[in-house]
């Protein structure tokens, strides 16, 4: 291989591990919305397997089995699987151990006046109320950002 292949190989390369990293960092952010999506597909696919494949059994079409157990597999996903709450607060444990880890552990002190707690993943684009997804800005430096989505840098602070 060339030396100019393999420059581009380690440039395509280096490129898909940072997104890859960015990714990861948003994804492990919204804990909440991944689990509920997964657990409702996980419901909602085995509840169509059991019906499509009953109705089959009992010689209804394909085309009307596969249809029915779809709308019976969803409906079922809707009414058993509780969507995560949608606090916009954290627990006042949480926000404990958030201002601990930003400010206690620098020699500050948490004044309301002048601290947020601001959501890294905000909460309209999915983010959770982990530890891991919160932390302390400055008041302004939060009411500027408003319900954006970290930039790649973002994670690096």
């Amino acid at each position: 291989m060339p030396v100019n292949d393999l420059a581009v190989v380690a440039i395509v390369g280096t490129v898909f591990l940072i997104l890859a990293w960015y990714l990861y960092q948003i994804a492990s952010r919204k804990m909440e919305t991944i689990r509920y999506k997964i657990r409702s597909s996980v419901v909602g696919l085995v509840v169509y397997l059991m019906v499509a494949y009953v109705l089959v059994a009992q010689g209804l079409p394909l085309f009307e089995a596969v249809s029915v157990g779809v709308l019976v597999g969803m409906g079922s996903a809707w009414l058993l699987i509780r969507p995560p709450r949608r606090d916009r607060r954290p627990s006042k444990a949480v926000r404990r151990e958030v201002i601990a880890r930003d400010l206690t552990s620098k020699g500050l002190k948490w004044d309301p006046t002048k601290h947020h707690i601001d959501h890294l993943v905000p909460r309209s684009q999915g983010g959770d109320n982990s530890p891991r997804n919160l932390r302390v800005v400055e008041k302004q430096k939060n009411l500027r950002k408003g319900g954006k989505m970290p930039g790649f840098w973002d994670f690096l602070k």
